[in-house]
């Protein structure tokens, strides 16, 4: 399993109506496919929080340290991790919220998802809590940015194709764009499961950003 602390720290904000759904999804996906769609494997866990650190850095975060560990369970060794920011004020989503805003914090939650998906470790389950919430703040951009009077299949329609656009294909070229710090990244991780201080700085410091 794995945590991050761009969303799971958060989970207790979340709407009821959203921790329901992700309550759903998990359920359905576990009768589909058993535990192994959820227990990240250490190269999966890597890729998350490396998937994390790059985007945030994009974004125009501050990254401190990264880290992966494994913790014991009733079905063995599950392995998760930590990308810890300097910011550490609190974010809101919501009419008050600019689409920037939104749209940056809905990449930044869902850039652990797409670093798992750009290297082929993703699963059934994975980082399920992230994708709900990226797709809520998403779908807030959009409320912002939709023409008066659509019907209500018309919106449901251009939100999900703004998530798509802005948000999950934009998070997948941003790590795309910064495949070399990915490998380095993963390199320090897998020798020592944890990076921070200059070596962590000397590495995000050559991220590219890439325009919207």
């Amino acid at each position: 399993m794995k945590n991050s602390d761009f969303s799971s720290q958060r989970a207790q904000k979340l709407p009821p109506v959203l921790i329901t759904a992700i309550e759903n999804y998990a359920h359905k996906t576990f009768k589909s496919h058993g535990l192994p769609a959820f227990v990240a494997s250490r190269e999966a866990a890597i890729a998350h929080e490396i998937g994390h650190a790059i985007v945030a850095t994009a974004e125009g975060m501050i990254i401190q340290s990264v880290r992966v560990f494994s913790r014991s369970t009733p079905f063995g060794n599950a392995w998760g991790g930590w990308c810890a920011d300097a910011d550490n004020q609190s974010w809101t989503t919501g009419p008050d919220s600019s689409v920037a805003c939104d749209l940056s914090r809905a990449r930044i939650i869902i850039a652990g998802l797409a670093g798992e998906a750009m290297t082929g470790l993703d699963k059934p389950g994975s980082s399920v809590d992230e994708l709900a919430v990226s797709q809520l703040i998403g779908r807030n951009a959009a409320e912002k940015l939709a023409e008066p009077m659509l019907s209500d299949a018309a919106f449901e329609a251009f939100a999900e194709q703004l998530w798509h656009d802005k948000v999950w294909d934009r998070a997948i070229a941003i790590l795309r764009a910064n495949r070399g710090p990915f490998q380095q990244l993963a390199g320090h991780l897998h020798r020592r499961e944890k990076i921070k201080g200059g070596e962590l700085r000397a590495i995000l410091t050559q991220i590219r950003r890439i325009t919207p």
